[in-house]
């Protein structure tokens, strides 16, 4: 004959018969709250601004894919970012949804080096002369 338990009745079948159960009850740790989210992509840099018929337009430049885009009032960057609110011209500031405010970056006023070296200008000796193929 086989012995039937009833959870209800006996408690834990897994105790020998005459076992005391665990008097202390089992406290989990409360789970952590997640970390705010990030407020701004950091990578993002405002790089200028132009006024074409009477519509304001930035350059909105992303370091971490290396890419730009010319926006508006409105818009927002294709990867998800924030939304343009508005512009003030006196301090040069745009204001994103959410309240994260960019300031026009300075230039750094200095030329890039092209890959291939550039094109030298002719000195003196080449000065009106066309040289010949060599053979």
């Amino acid at each position: 004959m086989r012995d039937v338990y009833d959870l209800n009745a006996q408690g834990n079948p897994f105790l020998r018969p005459g076992g005391k159960a665990p008097t202390k009850p089992v406290i989990r740790k409360p789970v952590p709250p997640p970390p705010p989210p990030i407020p701004h992509n950091p990578n993002i840099e405002f790089r200028g601004y132009f006024k074409l018929s009477g519509e304001w337009h930035f350059a909105l430049f992303d370091k971490s894919k290396n890419r730009g885009e010319w926006l508006r009032v409105g818009e927002s960057l294709p990867a998800g970012g924030r939304e343009i609110e508005e512009f003030d011209l006196k301090n040069e500031e745009l204001f994103l949804k959410g309240g994260v405010k960019l300031t026009l970056k300075e230039s750094e006023k200095r030329t890039l080096a092209l890959p291939g070296g550039g094109v030298k200008p002719p000195g003196k000796a080449t000065q009106g002369k066309i040289p010949l193929p060599k053979r």
